[in-house]
Order: C-alpha cells, then sequence, then structure tokens
C-alpha cells in the first residue's frame, strides 16, 4: 500500500512518504500486506491425517461442498449446515466424510481465491497505469504558460483531479479486496473445527497481518 502511494506522490511531484525497508515482494502485482501464498492446502487448517480422496464421489459429501463453500455464505451458516451433515452421518463413516467434505471446501475455496487475486493483480496494474497518467497530466499543468487560456487551464486542472479522485476510489476498493481472501481463510478455520479437524494451533495463515493469503472483488 505504500508503494502506491509513493507511487502517486511521485506522480504528484510531491516528495514521496517514508517507506520502511521490507522483504521483497514475491509478486510484483501482489498489493496486499498479508503474504501471498498461491494455494492453501488442507494440512494448513486440518490437525489430522489428511488421506488423498475423491470428494465430489459421495452425493452427501458433494451436496455440503455446494451449500457451505460458496464466498457468500457466512461461517456461521456454513457450520450450522456441517453440523446438521455430522449429525446425519453413520459412526463408520464420519471420519472419512468429513475429511473428504473439508478437502472440497479447500478446492472450491482456492477457485474463488484464483478469481480474487487475478482481480487484485489487474487492480494494482491499473493504479500503476493510472499514476502515469497522473504523472503526465500533472506535467502538461506544470507546463502552461503563465498566460495560458483560463478554460485550457481549468481543464487539465479538472481532468487531473479526476484522475487523482479515481486512484484513491480503486486504493479503497483494493483495501477492501484485500480482506476477502483472509475473511475466506478464517472460515476455513472455523470449517476444520465444525468438521472435527480443526486444532487450536491452526493455522497460521489466519493470523491478521502476515497471513498466508493469496489473495481476492
Amino acid at each position: 500500500m505504500r508503494v502506491r502511494l509513493a507511487a502517486l506522490a511521485l506522480a504528484l511531484g510531491l516528495a514521496p512518504p517514508a517507506v520502511h525497508a521490507a522483504p521483497p515482494k514475491q509478486d510484483p502485482d501482489w498489493p496486499c500486506v498479508q503474504r501471498l501464498v498461491p494455494v492453501l492446502t488442507p494440512g494448513m487448517f486440518w490437525g489430522g491425517p489428511i488421506m488423498a480422496s475423491d470428494w465430489r464421489a459421495d452425493p452427501r459429501v458433494s451436496e455440503l461442498v455446494a451449500a457451505v463453500a460458496p464466498r457468500s455464505v457466512p461461517a456461521q451458516q456454513g457450520a450450522a449446515r456441517i453440523d446438521a451433515f455430522e449429525a446425519g452421518l453413520p459412526a463408520a463413516d464420519k471420519a472419512v466424510l468429513s475429511l473428504e467434505a473439508f478437502m472440497g471446501v479447500v478446492d472450491e475455496t482456492n477457485r474463488q481465491r484464483v478469481e480474487i487475486i487475478d482481480s487484485l493483480r489487474a487492480l494494482t496494474r491499473r493504479e500503476r497505469g493510472m499514476a502515469d497518467v497522473i504523472a503526465r497530466v500533472t506535467a502538461e499543468m506544470r507546463a502552461l504558460p503563465a498566460d495560458a487560456d483560463d478554460a485550457r487551464r481549468e481543464e487539465v486542472t479538472q481532468r487531473r483531479r479526476l484522475l487523482i479522485r479515481q486512484f484513491e476510489e480503486t486504493e479503497q476498493t483494493m483495501r477492501y479486496a484485500c480482506e476477502v481472501p483472509v475473511g475466506l481463510e478464517g472460515r476455513l478455520g472455523e470449517y476444520a473445527r465444525s468438521l472435527g479437524g480443526g486444532a487450536d494451533q491452526v493455522p497460521a495463515a489466519n493470523s491478521t497481518k502476515g497471513r498466508a493469503t493469496d489473495g481476492t472483488p
């Protein structure tokens, strides 16, 4: 975020804000303070052993995944649906089907996160381009002669103001979008606990900052 504000300051011809040294970014288009991790794995959230299986093979599991995995489903609502699922399972099948259900939710969450991450990267590139345009318009405004036509000066000034406002709106959108992967990860932790596989110590990815996030509007 500071890097983008510095880019805007440079575009406006101002001294950029002080930026403290930080570890090099893995991806120059990643705008969030949360650490980028391309893919979440069940082991980041599940406290027990994990065995490969096809979660789509059992209609009970696939139906649950379809019900709780969509991004629009709040964690509490999804957890309640999971509790009902767990209550209806035979004891002999519960451990296997619970793990399969969680693996399905992780798969679907990863698919959603890819879309969010791609959108965030696109926003970064858009913002970078906007900063370049602002720099050009700022130079154009400053190059106007003292006796320039008032209408011309007003047109350039208004165009610059509009560009700066659009930059700031994009910045606000990005701050909101950076929280979406965080919310999805937190929900996975809740689901893991509801399905009986969440350990108290998982996941390190779910701390507010420095979180393992890939993350996605």
